[in-house]
């Protein structure tokens, strides 16, 4: 009866996931979940989250539980999935679906009084000819943020897989590449970057420039405007292929002048008031409900105004810079670097994650492949020779550690005493993600790591879940360290590694010294002042 209910209601089109019970005891092990796993597969269905078949024999919970702790982001990024695929940027028909209280809001504001012209300050003047011009043409003339030298080239060497994407567990990579620039233990590097090719081809679809795409124009200043100054990454000559792929920001959150903007070239008239109250200060709070909180980028505002056809000189005057991604140094050599990173997607709960527009770029590129590359200021997060440590990361945060006690390695002498070390670092699992431990194992058989304490988040064997654990937990022993004027470095995301590890040795100094909160803070801060508190940490 169930496969005949089953087959009447067409599996086809359906996402699925599935967990099985079994037990080896049995001549046939997960008999009946297999074949129904397989049938859902044969028939078309969707398994939007791994199929795992747990064995009663040695203990269900050893693939319950981590399966279980998995499922709600798998399941939140398919139904995002879902639903976006029904608000397709091809549908040019769709209508905009506004709340009673928008509406409300719309009808009560004087909406279609006289408003304002946007005022463009250029003009493009499109040529036959094509521009022909390879990147980083003119990009190489933007002011590079933070730069400690100039713009160099360099090539691919090696493309390492140190961990394999699973539901939840990130793909990390790690490059090789060959260089001119010289680099030290804690240094960090600034990497050009690119919009994605899908993302380009749609939006010059939409702003009609498809078959111009690769046309050279000139950019002239608006007679009629008064005269500006043209921002650098304005390139005065230019195609529009290549200002869209590599100078202009296509991820940012949109600015109130270009939602204005933006409400000046729909056709449709509801679609047109609602940017414009999006841009109005009496909008806010719809502007942080529909574009701010969610993050959406230019094609999803656009997805939601299929009138809107945008001009690219507006684009150009509206949009910001695309600018150099960062990362951390993990090892270098005389001409050669290393560094790690994770293809990263921006979750929403009403939308499919995007990806992070550096990583995944990154993520295609293959040896033999070239990027342009610039050494960063990163002077605040160096290791001191002999001077103790702690050291603190989590996930490829753990990265320029490795180039640390590299450095401590290499730096000592035989005889000479080693300083003392703590590294603490944090992963999901112990046996699937762990970064670099065959060789941080390897320091700790040499000296150079006195200790190396883990938190794994999802393993359910696990001491302790994260890094702040892991200090609580030794409070004594690390207020001890810093008291012998160990410095504590910490590379991490800024908003949750940073702010976390930050509060807890202020919890734990307030503790263990029997002061206030407040001037445990501020021996942090001298710390910081005197960099015995370091931080290389990122949004």
């Amino acid at each position: 009866q169930f496969w005949s209910d089953l087959n009447e209601r067409a599996p086809s089109g359906l996402h699925f996931t599935l967990l099985g019970l079994g037990d080896t005891n049995y001549t046939e092990y997960g008999g009946f979940p297999n074949k129904l796993h397989q049938y859902l597969i044969d028939s078309g269905a969707k398994n939007f989250y791994r199929y795992k078949l747990a064995d009663d024999a040695i203990g269900l919970e050893q693939v319950v539980e981590p399966w279980i702790a998995g499922l709600w982001d798998a399941l939140k990024l398919c139904l995002a999935n879902l639903k976006m695929a029904k608000c397709s940027l091809k549908e040019s028909n769709k209508q905009l679906q506004l709340d009673p209280g928008t509406l409300a809001k719309l009808a009560s504001l004087e909406l279609h009084s006289v408003r304002s012209k946007t005022k463009l300050f250029y003009q493009l003047q499109f040529s036959d000819r094509t521009f022909s011009m390879e990147f980083p043409h003119g990009v190489e003339n933007f002011i590079l943020p933070f730069a400690e030298g100039k713009l160099e080239k360099a090539e691919i060497l090696q493309k390492n897989f140190l961990t394999n994407k699973e539901d939840d567990v990130k793909e990390t990579i790690e490059l090789e590449l060959s260089t001119n620039i010289s680099f030290g233990p804690g240094d960090s590097f600034g990497i050009l970057c690119e919009n994605s090719d899908a993302e380009v081809e749609e939006l010059l679809d939409r702003i009609k420039l498809t078959a111009k795409q690769h046309n050279e124009y000139a950019v002239t200043a608006d007679p009629s405007v008064k005269v500006r100054l043209l921002p650098k990454h304005v390139l005065t000559k230019c195609s529009a292929r290549y200002a869209l792929k590599y100078t202009l920001d296509l991820h940012s959150l949109p600015k109130k002048a270009l939602l204005k903007y933006l409400s000046e070239c729909c056709s449709d008239q509801q679609e047109s008031d609602y940017l414009f109250l999006l841009s109005s200060k009496e909008g806010s709070s719809e502007l942080n409900d529909a574009i701010y909180n969610p993050g959406l980028t230019l094609l999803e505002i656009l997805s939601l105004v299929p009138s809107c056809v945008p001009s690219l000189s507006g684009l150009l005057q509206f949009l910001p810079r695309l600018t150099p991604r960062y990362y951390s140094v993990s090892r270098f050599t005389q001409g050669t670097v290393k560094f790690v990173f994770s293809q990263i997607s921006n979750i929403r709960n009403s939308y499919p994650a995007v990806p992070g527009v550096c990583s995944s770029w990154l993520h295609s590129l293959s040896p033999g492949h070239q990027v342009f590359i610039y050494r960063r200021k990163n002077e605040a997060f160096k290791p001191v020779q002999g001077r103790s440590m702690v050291m603190v990361g989590a996930g490829t945060g753990v990265a320029p550690f490795l180039g640390f006690l590299d450095h401590v390695a290499e730096n000592t002498a035989p005889g000479d005493s080693l300083p003392h070390t703590c590294l603490i670092t944090g992963n999901r699992y112990k046996l699937r993600d762990s970064l670099y431990s065959r060789e941080f194992a390897a320091h700790k058989a040499m000296g150079t790591l006195s200790s190396h304490k883990c938190a794994y988040s999802r393993d359910t064997t696990s001491d302790c879940r994260y890094v702040q654990d892991i200090l609580k937990r030794d409070a004594h022993d690390m207020v001890a360290l810093l008291d012998t004027g160990a410095a504590v470095y910490v590379c991490g995301d800024a908003k949750g590694l940073g702010v976390s590890v930050f509060q807890t040795f202020t919890a734990i100094l307030s503790e263990q010294k029997g002061i206030t909160l407040e001037e445990a803070e501020k021996l942090l801060v001298d710390m910081k002042k005197s960099r015995h508190y370091c931080e290389d940490i990122w949004t």
